[in-house]
C-alpha cells in the first residue's frame, strides 16, 4: 500500500484521475439513489390512490347494502301489512 501511495506522489496526474473516477462513481451513485427516490415515490402514491379507491368503493358498498337492507324493511313490512 506505501509503494502505491509513493506512485501517486510521484504521479500527480494519476491523482487527478482517481479523483475524477471517485467523482463520476460518487455522482452516480447519487443518480441511482435519486431514480430509486422517484420510483418510491411513485410507488407510494399509487398505493395511496388504490387505497383511497378501495375506501371509497367500500363506502359506496356500504351505502347500497344499507339501502338493501331498508329496503328489504319496507317490503317485509308490505308484505305484513
Amino acid at each position: 500500500m506505501a509503494s502505491f501511495i509513493e506512485f501517486l506522489q510521484e504521479n500527480p496526474l494519476y491523482i487527478i484521475g482517481i479523483a475524477f473516477l471517485l467523482i463520476f462513481f460518487i455522482v452516480s451513485l447519487i443518480k441511482k439513489a435519486v431514480k430509486l427516490l422517484v420510483v418510491a415515490v411513485i410507488l407510494f402514491i399509487s398505493y395511496s390512490y388504490y387505497l383511497n379507491d378501495i375506501f371509497d368503493s367500500y363506502q359506496l358498498s356500504g351505502d347500497r347494502l344499507q339501502s338493501l337492507g331498508e329496503k328489504a324493511k319496507e317490503f317485509i313490512n308490505e308484505t305484513k301489512g
